[in-house]
């Protein structure tokens, strides 16, 4: 059996920090499944019913074990290109968070300075959860646990340049942004960024604008004129787009979107490797 699906939370209030939940399961005792995922701003905590895991070099290599426990994964603002390998059968429910989504549900100041998000949730919550088989019921339970823990956090100079960078288009440098729009330095900007976000302002920008063009190109005009691409998602020309897309992902934007595929409903976009 394979399993893969993408959905909404059922809450409102959820539907502003989250982007989607999604389901992976695979019951083959010799499942190998191969990917690359891209650069994005999102960030996703993702469970594994019974595995152990490995990182290395941009490599996650997920294993099942019998008897493991549940492994937690948290994946912050994606700046490069990550491989992930599942080996054995797999049963995994994502959540994946809009820009400053996890801050509001995770109370610490700051998630970036050490990144271990090993506990977000308890074995007694885990277990009911992967005892679920039935979508709705994984909602409404996943829905339950993150409002019991919703905390409100706000940033206004963040807010305020994140909505910028996904919502207007206008070619303002960043120092522009901060002094002109938010009334503070560049300086201070990136400081917030580095805190709360784990990247600056102008590598999030690099990739908002990138995940722009290729939601564009996959949803919306199925085309390769990439000069018209380029412009839709506001580069300066198509040299702008094709050094943006090789620093981003390693390819042209030709081999990107040839190699890569869009999976389930909503914005996944992986590369499959495994033969």
């Amino acid at each position: 059996m394979r399993i893969f699906k993408t959905f909404n939370p059922k809450s409102t209030l959820l539907q502003q920090y989250i982007s989607y939940y999604y389901l992976d399961v695979a019951t083959d005792n010799e499942y190998l499944n191969e990917y690359i995922c891209y650069p994005h701003y999102n960030y996703t905590i993702s469970l594994y019913k019974a595995h152990i895991s490995c990182l290395a070099k941009q490599h996650s290599v997920i294993t099942y074990k019998e008897g493991a426990g549940v492994l937690q994964i948290f994946t912050p603002i994606r700046e490069e290109i990550l491989k992930v390998t599942q080996q054995g059968p797999v049963h995994k429910i994502a959540i994946v968070f809009n820009p400053l989504g996890l801050q509001q549900f995770f109370k610490q100041d700051s998630i970036f300075h050490k990144i271990q998000i090993e506990n977000f949730f308890s074995e007694e919550e885990l277990k009911p959860l992967f005892d679920l088989t039935d979508e709705e019921a994984i909602i409404d339970l996943l829905d339950s646990y993150l409002i019991s823990r919703y905390q409100k956090i706000e940033n206004p100079y963040l807010e305020k340049a994140i909505s910028f960078f996904h919502t207007n288009y206008d070619d303002l440098s960043i120092e522009e942004l901060a002094e002109n729009k938010l009334g503070i330095s560049r300086k201070q900007l990136n400081r917030h960024f580095q805190k709360h976000i784990g990247t600056s302002a102008q590598k999030y920008r690099s990739i908002v604008r990138f995940r722009q063009l290729m939601d564009f190109k996959l949803n919306y005009k199925n085309e390769d004129n990439y000069t018209s691409l380029s412009h839709q998602a506001h580069y300066t020309d198509q040299s702008h787009f094709i050094k943006s897309c090789k620093q981003l992902t390693g390819l042209t934007p030709k081999q990107f979107f040839n190699n890569g595929q869009l999976i389930g409903s909503k914005d996944i976009f992986w590369n499959f490797t495994a033969k």
